[in-house]
């Protein structure tokens, strides 16, 4: 058994706020239920009805520069939105290029398939994607997540809490249909994308591909009429 088992740990519920909010600014990042509920010895209810009073605080607070958010299952002290340009001032000796049109393509991608491998990112752009894959993982907005069974084990990858965080997400799952669209970063791709999903709007690389194929075919087959009258 181990030592956190065998302690008899207790906080009066009155403080299970102060500490939850203590814990998250010691942390940094974000700390899950589950975290919260063994270090305080409590039952996550509890904790997560501290954590919503500290965020409805946050939020409602005209003053305050900080936030809480939960991102899937865990939560997270971060800057308010408004304090970007404050905070680019102080990282500014360190700020990262913005990424270019080509970067938000191959990040959608990974978001709406994921996990996604290298050859399925690049079948759906056309193009090679080794250096913008590098940049997305230097940025955190993706991360590694194994490998698929298949042969080359091919390493697939999926985006992270960072990603979330920073395009204001809670979960993947709350991800609307085409919603890194609205960025217009990626607008050259937008008509073939919703064209391939169909109705639902939904990205998947197995449509994308099929209605290249379509395409292609239709294509081929036009041409060859066109050099039958010719013969």
């Amino acid at each position: 058994m181990s030592g956190r088992e065998e302690d008899n740990f207790e906080l009066p519920v009155q403080e299970v706020s102060a500490a939850c909010e203590a814990i998250l600014f010691a942390s940094g990042e974000p700390v899950s239920i589950s975290a919260l509920s063994e270090i305080l010895n409590m039952d996550a209810s509890v904790i997560r009805q501290a954590l919503d009073k500290l965020i409805s605080e946050y939020t409602n607070d005209p003053w305050g520069g900080l936030l809480i958010r939960k991102v899937d299952d865990s939560y997270v002290m971060c800057t308010k939105p408004g304090m970007k340009k404050v905070l680019e001032r102080l990282f500014m000796p360190k700020s990262k290029p913005p990424l270019s049109q080509a970067s938000y393509e191959t990040l959608s991608v990974i978001a709406y398939n994921q996990p996604v491998t290298r050859t399925q990112v690049e079948a759906v752009r056309g193009v090679s994607s080794d250096s913008i894959i590098a940049r997305l993982l230097d940025r955190g907005w993706i991360k590694e997540a194994g490998t698929l069974d298949a042969p080359g084990r091919p390493t697939l990858f999926e985006t992270t809490q960072q990603f979330l965080l920073e395009f204001g997400i809670d979960s993947v799952e709350d991800l609307p249909s085409m919603e890194l669209m609205s960025y217009k970063t990626i607008r050259d791709l937008e008509d073939s994308l919703e064209k391939a999903a169909g109705n639902d709007r939904q990205i998947t690389i197995d449509n994308i591909i099929e209605q290249n194929r379509k395409e292609k075919a239709e294509s081929e087959t036009k041409e060859a009429e066109n050099d039958a009258k010719y013969d």
